[in-house]
């Protein structure tokens, strides 16, 4: 099949706002949800592709000839119903707070500013020159430092062990 012919035959899907992974999900499923079977082996046994696509994808046209909703639309449409759930639920939210005098956005009382410094902006001002770890951190790596080289030691003892037995058993 040519683009020009393919398209001419998904006009009406496309003009109803079909996207490529609905028309490919209408050749795979009916618009009830079950699925299509497949009885051949390869496309090549297909006689009339453009039959097989307009038979499969005719599941999708309503009585009237109008498509029926398609993946895509029914997701979107579940999206703004739950959209306009939300919303109303925000809503209702904010109408018992007002009612209970609850205002969003204000902290507790605060003191009036004595000057205009206190009104900087806390992260730009400079923090002071780095530190370097403390003695507790030094001291727990230096521990963990001794316990590795510990179990190197140890390993390297098993593997000399290891090899004196494998030389006495081949010898």
């Amino acid at each position: 099949m040519t683009p020009w012919y393919l398209r001419w035959l998904l006009k009406i899907f496309l003009d109803a706002g079909a996207t490529p992974a609905d028309l490919l999900h209408g050749l795979d499923v009916r618009d009830d949800g079950s699925h299509w079977t497949y009885t051949w082996k390869s496309i090549r046994e297909i006689r009339h592709p453009a039959g097989w696509v307009m038979h499969r994808l005719s599941a999708w046209i309503g009585p009237n000839g109008q498509v029926l909703p398609l993946p895509s639309q029914r997701r979107a449409a579940a999206d703004a119903r739950r959209r306009a759930e939300q919303e109303a639920r925000r809503r209702e939210w904010e109408a018992t707070a007002q009612a209970a005098g609850y205002v969003p956005g204000l902290g507790p009382a605060t003191d009036a500013v004595e000057n205009e410094a206190d009104l900087e902006d806390p992260a730009a001002t400079p923090a002071g020159p780095a530190t370097g770890p403390n003695e507790a951190f030094r001291a727990a790596r230096a521990e963990m430092e001794r316990r590795c080289q510990e179990k190197a030691a140890l390993e390297e003892e098993m593997i000399a062990e290891w090899r004196v037995q494998r030389a006495r058993r081949v010898s």
